[in-house]
C-alpha cells in the first residue's frame, strides 16, 4: 500500500503520528470543554404558572413579618428553602451568602425590571422570582433559590481552574511521557548491546527489540543480522589463518627436506619433487589469492552473454585427458545452447574446480554425469560423482575453505582445499546458490543455480549426449 508506513501496528512512523494526533486531539478537546464549563452559563427562562401561584402563597406567609431584619432571620433558619432578598429602593441583595461567589448581581437587578417572574438558571442554580413583599415602607424582592441535583464524579465544574489547567498538563505530559519511552527504551538497548558488541563480547544481541513490527523492529533485526555475518567472518578468519598455516606448512616442510637430502647426498634425484611441491605450493597461493578477493568482494565481474552449455562442453573437453587416465566417462546431457549473462572465466573455473573434484574421488571406469535445464527463471547445472559420497551432515560444510572430510576425501588424494569454496564464491558474485546432495545410489552431486537475466538469440532444446 501507499501509505503503509503510517499503519500504528507495524509503524513506528504511524505510532508516533497517531501518539501527537491524539494528543492534539485530547488538548483541543480539553480546551474546547473546560472554555464550556469555565464560562458562565446563566439563562432566563419562562417560570410555569402552577410555580408561580405555589411560590405567592410562600410568599403571603412573610407578610407577617414584622421588620426587615425579622424576616431574615427567619429565611435564615429555614434549611431547606433559600431565598435571597434584594431591597428595590437601594439595589441592594440583603442575604449575600445565598448567591454563589461569582454570580454576578446585576442579573437580579435587570429581573427586578419584569413584570412578571422568570426562572434564572446559573450553572448548577436555579432562581425563581422576582416575587414582590412589602413591610412597612420597604419594597423587597424575592427570589426562591434551588440547586441542581449533585454532578457527576467526571463533571469538572465543580473543580478550579488552575486544578483543571494542572490536569490538562498531566495528561498530556503523562501520553508524551509514555510516547517518548516508548521510543528511547529499545534504543537504549541497542546502544548498550552495540557498545558490548563493539567490546569484544561477539554473542552481543537484542532478542526484545527484534520482536517488534516497526522499524525499530527491523533495526533490531538488522543488527542481529550485522552481529551474525561479523562473528561468523571473524571466526572464519580466525580457521582461515589455522587452516593457511597448516596447508603452508606442509609443503614448506617437505621442500625443507628435499632441500636437504639434496645438499647432504649431493643429488638431483630429488629436485623434481622439489619441483612438485614448490608447484603445489604456488597453486594453493594463487587459489589462496583468489578465494581472498572473491570473499572480500575485490574481484570485478566481466558480465557479458555466454553459452552455458558451450563453456560446459569445452571444461569436459580439458579434463577429457585427465579422465581417460583413469578410464573414466564424461557424459552431458542437456540443451545445445543456453545464453546467459555471466562472467565466462569464473564461470568456467567454478564448473571446472567441481568436475575435477568429482574426477577425483570417483573410482576407475566410473562416469561423471554433467548435466543442465532450464527454468522460467533460472538454470541449474548438475556435476555427479558416483566416488563413496559424504555423510549428510557435512554435506553444507565441503564449501568451506580447507575443511576435510574424515573418510575417502582427505589430503591424501591431493587439491588445496579450496576448490569448493571458491567454486561458492563464485556462484555467490553470480547471485545463485550452489548445493550439495546425495542421489540416490551412491557418490556425490553438485548442483548449480543461476539467474536467467537474458533470453537466448536461439534456443534448441532437444538433448544430447557427450561422452
Amino acid at each position: 500500500m501507499k501509505f503503509h508506513w503510517l499503519n500504528p501496528v507495524n509503524s513506528l512512523a504511524g505510532r508516533i503520528f497517531i501518539w501527537f494526533w491524539l494528543v492534539l486531539i485530547l488538548t483541543v478537546s480539553s480546551t474546547l470543554f473546560l472554555s464550556r464549563q469555565l464560562l458562565e452559563d446563566t439563562k432566563i427562562h419562562r417560570l410555569p404558572n402552577n410555580i408561580v401561584t405555589q411560590l405567592q402563597q410562600q410568599i403571603k406567609q412573610f407578610q407577617r413579618a414584622e421588620s426587615v431584619d425579622k424576616l431574615l432571620r427567619y429565611l435564615k433558619r429555614q434549611q431547606n428553602l433559600r431565598w435571597v432578598v434584594v431591597d428595590l429602593a437601594q439595589n441592594q441583595v440583603l442575604t449575600p451568602d445565598a448567591l454563589p461567589r461569582n454570580f454576578d448581581q446585576n442579573w437580579l437587578f435587570e429581573l427586578n425590571q419584569l413584570n412578571r417572574p422568570r426562572l434564572l438558571r446559573h450553572n448548577n442554580m436555579h432562581l425563581a422570582g422576582p416575587f414582590m413583599l412589602e413591610i412597612g415602607e420597604q419594597t423587597l424582592a424575592l427570589y426562591q433559590q434551588r440547586n441542581m441535583p449533585s454532578q457527576p464524579w467526571w463533571s469538572l465544574r465543580g473543580l478550579s481552574e488552575p486544578i483543571l489547567v494542572l490536569l490538562l498538563l498531566l495528561t498530556s505530559a503523562a501520553a508524551s511521557f509514555i510516547l517518548a519511552i516508548s521510543i528511547s527504551k529499545p534504543l537504549r538497548e541497542l546502544v548498550q548491546q552495540n557498545l558490548l558488541f563493539a567490546s569484544g563480547k561477539l554473542d552481543s544481541r537484542v532478542p526484545r527489540l527484534a520482536k517488534r513490527k516497526d522499524e525499530l523492529g527491523q533495526l533490531g533485526r538488522s543488527f542481529n543480522t550485522m552481529a551474525e555475518r561479523i562473528s561468523a567472518l571473524l571466526h572464519n578468519q580466525q580457521r582461515l589463518m589455522r587452516d593457511i598455516s597448516h596447508e603452508l606448512r606442509s609443503p614448506l616442510a617437505r621442500a625443507q627436506l628435499v632441500l636437504g637430502l639434496t645438499e647432504r647426498q649431493q643429488d638431483l634425484q630429488q629436485l623434481p619433487r622439489l619441483k612438485n611441491e614448490l608447484e603445489r605450493l604456488d597453486v594453493m597461493l594463487d587459489e589462496l589469492l583468489t578465494y581472498s578477493r572473491l570473499d572480500a568482494g575485490q574481484y570485478q565481474l566481466d558480465i557479458h552473454a555466454c553459452d552455458l552449455v558451450a563453456l560446459t562442453e569445452d571444461v569436459l573437453h580439458l579434463n577429457q585427458v585427465d579422465a581417460d587416465a583413469k578410464q573414466q566417462q564424461l557424459r552431458y546431457v542437456g540443451p545445445e545452447q543456453l545464453w546467459l549473462q555471466a562472467d565466462s572465466r569464473l564461470l568456467g573455473r567454478a564448473i571446472e574446480n567441481i568436475l575435477r573434484n568429482a574426477l577425483k574421488y570417483s573410482p576407475e571406469q566410473s562416469t561423471i554425469e554433467c548435466s543442465i535445464s532450464a527454468q522460467a527463471s533460472s538454470v541449474t547445472l548438475n556435476i555427479r560423482d558416483h566416488g563413496s559420497g559424504i555423510p549428510a551432515e557435512q554435506l553444507d560444510k565441503i564449501f568451506l575453505p580447507f575443511y576435510r572430510i574424515s573418510d575417502s576425501r582427505t589430503s591424501t588424494t591431493g587439491g588445496t582445499g579450496l576448490g569448493l569454496a571458491i567454486v561458492a564464491q563464485i556462484i555467490r558474485q553470480h547471485q545463485g546458490k550452489v548445493v550439495a546432495s546425495l542421489p540416490s545410489g551412491a557418490g556425490l552431486q553438485v548442483s548449480v543455480t543461476l539467474p536467467l537475466t537474458q533470453q537466448p538469440p536461439t534456443t534448441n532444446t532437444d538433448e544430447h549426449e557427450t561422452t
